[in-house]
């Protein structure tokens, strides 16, 4: 089978009755060269999949909570074979039998040329407020728009290039126009006109626009306050009196005098409604920022290293790692974040599994798993100057205040590496322990420095399995449970990010 140049990637959930109209007018399209069409399907329980054998398209499944529209996106670019992707919304339907050869027709003629996109037409009787500034954002000559720039619903973009540059899935939305506000200057992107479709929704749907709201104040934020990109796409102000109290009762007004009475009704609450999610988004998006830069920053860590490998094998030369700087220093602390969630699975897996016992004693304390006391009696501790909201000062290498084989438990989370002398905290747990009680401990292996002299702590070592495992059997202890693990199979087996024990006292 001839190898397609262009590779046509649809997106779509449960949009059978969009691709019974759009699927026919692809395949009528007048062209030279071999295309073939994607359907990215996220779990339709409508006929999309059907439609999509019945028209020989090629398909692929996207788990309902896996979707993402940039990572959807970069998924059909791995998959696809064509030199060009095309990404085209399953609502809109092309007007031109040439649509697709004119489309791909800058990228053919310039090397320089990374993307084109095409116009747009929205019908004002199905989409009265899409429609509203629509020739500005879409004009009909070749006048290159001010303000969109580039939209992923009718565009066709390199997709070598798109392999080294994907889409940043941390936006969640807009990540058509955060790609092209990187790579402005750099590259050109072309407006086609004439690749014109009908940009069309069958019905107006509350649900859907507030849905949309939420995404674009979050990515709102990511463009303007995390990139710090400017973007004539956004607002300078997400809500503003005069556009609450003067333009949205205009553009009702205007509704209302051609007759358009429901749009008229809907107009005011719609504008308000949108601009006060937006603020609302934009909000959240600013108290989950560090999140939202530990996502990003690992996205172009793993783009930096593909393009190291692409560059090794295209040149056949041996490149040496990038030294570590900041966006090193970023993944490593975006590391903490899935190292917190496996010490989190990990002590509820014990409790679970009934491997602690009352009395409880947590040393070193962080809140985080107070949770226990609804289980056990259990208390807090942590260093006088570091007590915070814990029960009790205490140091684990000397706890005279508790009394011989007095606990049933004690949880150990982060607090070995951090001790002086490990060897004096694991035989005092073992002193004030009853016999066949446990200790259940987690450490970093793999892990930023922290708490280092620098900020008012101590960070003495981390343990290897084997060397914790030791340790813990010259103090008394039986090893009941001992794992590591990482962010993959080899991460765990030979660099992991967590080590967890859980020991007995016999008896």
């Amino acid at each position: 089978m001839t190898s397609p140049l262009v590779s046509i990637i649809i997106r779509a959930r449960n949009e059978a009755p969009a691709l019974r109209r759009l699927l026919p007018l692809l395949q009528s399209q007048e062209v030279n060269f071999p295309f073939d069409i994607w359907l990215l399907d996220n779990d339709s329980q409508d006929e999309s999949g059907t439609l999509a054998r019945a028209y020989g398209l090629r398909y692929h499944h996207i788990p309902r909570g896996g979707f993402n529209y940039a990572a959807a996106l970069n998924l059909g670019a791995s998959l696809a074979e064509g030199e060009f992707i095309v990404s085209l919304s399953a609502h809109c339907f092309p007007q031109r039998s040439d649509w697709l050869a004119a489309l791909v027709a800058p990228l053919r003629a310039d090397r320089n040329v990374v993307a084109a996109y095409g116009r747009q037409v929205i019908d004002p009787q199905s989409g009265a407020f899409e429609a509203h500034g629509n020739a500005e954002l879409f004009p009909a000559d070749a006048r290159q728009p001010k303000i969109v720039a580039f939209s992923n619903a009718n565009s066709a973009i390199r997709r070598d290039y798109l392999l080294i540059h994907p889409f940043n899935p941390a936006i969640k939305i807009l990540e058509d126009h955060l790609f092209y506000l990187e790579i402005a200057g750099d590259f050109d992107v072309v407006y086609v006109p004439e690749a014109v479709v009908l940009h069309e929704h069958d019905r107006f749907s509350w649900r859907y626009y507030v849905r949309r709201w939420i995404l674009e104040g979050w990515s709102f934020y990511f463009l303007t306050r995390h990139r710090g990109l400017p973007s004539p796409y956004i607002p300078q102000r997400l809500v503003s009196l005069r556009r609450l109290l003067f333009t949205y009762p205009r553009i009702a007004a205007a509704y209302a005098r051609r007759g358009r009475w429901a749009s008229a009704l809907r107009a005011i609450p719609f504008f308000w409604l949108r601009d006060l999610i937006w603020l609302a988004s934009f909000v959240r998006a600013r108290l989950l920022h560090p999140i939202m830069a530990q996502t990003d920053t690992a996205l172009l860590l793993r783009t930096n290293r593909f393009l190291r490998r692409q560059a090794m094998q295209q040149s056949r030369m041996t490149l040496p790692d990038a030294p570590l700087d900041w966006h090193e220093e970023w993944q490593l602390k975006a590391d903490w974040g899935f190292i917190r969630r496996n010490i989190a699975d990990f002590i509820r897996l014990c409790h679970e599994r009934g491997l602690f016992a009352s009395p409880l004693l947590e040393v070193g304390a962080s809140g985080q798993n107070d949770y226990l006391a609804e289980w056990y009696d259990m208390r807090t501790s942590n260093l006088a100057s570091n007590l915070h909201s814990a029960d009790l000062a205490l140091d684990m290498e000397d706890m005279r205040q508790i009394a011989d084989n007095s606990l049933g438990s004690i949880l150990c989370s982060e607090v070995i590496e951090h001790v002086r002398h490990p060897e004096r905290a694991i035989a005092e747990a073992f002193r004030v322990l009853r016999p066949g009680g446990t200790l259940i401990m987690t450490t970093p292996y793999n892990i930023v420095i922290h708490n280092t002299p620098e900020d008012g702590g101590f960070h003495g070592r981390n343990f290897t399995p084997q060397g914790l495992e030791l340790i813990l059997r010259e103090a008394g202890f039986d090893i009941v449970l001992l794992e590591t693990r990482g962010a993959t199979e080899m991460r765990r087996r030979l660099m992991p990010s967590n080590v967890f024990a859980v020991a007995r006292k016999p008896g």
